[in-house]
């Protein structure tokens, strides 16, 4: 059963759509409500302190985004994790990543400093085994090298994919499980696209992605024994 502790949202004004959207996409990425796991609406319309209305239209919105299946005669559930939907999400985000790294490459953006930061603020977070904030600024870095290329529609594409990506990362990495060399990867990342090597940076970031991919997989196999 889905908690019930009380997470009231603002007065009701013209973000309140987004503000149920935001709180319940963030229930569904950082695991409270569980892959498989059925919405029922009275329960989560009590949880955020909202009525049914707002609650069924956020929940459209993230059945547009991949993170809730809507079944005939059956309402509505968290998108399970799936083996072959980690592998297609994957091979997306692969593609996507890749052509982000050509396009950033071929304007010489440079993200080494702010990737600098981002390490030191993670090697902080993972001394003290913040799990959540190694996650944000992994994602963030991804952002920042999808939106270097100057490509909206990549961009945009790739924001698409970014919540059911986080999700599977919240859902089987812990502080022991996370790649210590994450931060150099993305460093060699960001140094290739600012030194003009598209093809070099492309594949850095294969091994990056396939890696993480593979990690994931690794944990949906252990968690079906």
């Amino acid at each position: 059963m889905i908690g019930l502790a009380p997470e009231k949202l603002s007065p009701a004004g013209p973000t309140r759509h987004q503000s149920v959207v935001d709180q319940l996409r963030r229930a569904i990425v950082g695991g409270s409500i569980a892959p498989g796991e059925r919405l029922i609406q009275v329960e989560l319309a009590e949880r955020f302190g909202v009525s049914r209305i707002p609650l069924r239209e956020a929940m459209r919105t993230l059945h547009g985004e991949g993170l809730i299946v809507i079944e005939p005669n059956r309402g509505a559930i968290c998108r399970p994790l799936e083996p072959k939907d980690v592998s297609d999400l994957y091979a997306v985000r692969l593609v996507l990543e890749q052509l982000a790294a050509r396009e950033a490459a071929s304007r010489f953006a440079d993200l080494r400093e702010p990737t600098l930061r981002s390490a030191e603020a993670a090697l902080a977070a993972f001394e003290r085994g913040d799990i959540d904030a190694l996650i944000r600024l992994d994602a963030e870095f991804h952002e920042r090298l999808a939106r270097a290329g100057g490509n909206a529609h990549t961009a945009h594409s790739l924001d698409a994919c970014r919540s059911q990506i986080v999700r599977a990362m919240h859902y089987f990495f812990t502080r022991d499980a996370y790649a210590r060399d994450v931060w150099q990867q993305h460093a060699a990342i960001a140094r290739a696209v600012a030194h003009g090597d598209g093809a070099g940076a492309a594949t850095l970031l294969e091994r990056h992605i396939v890696d993480s991919r593979d990690a994931i997989l690794r944990g949906l196999e252990e968690a079906d024994r």
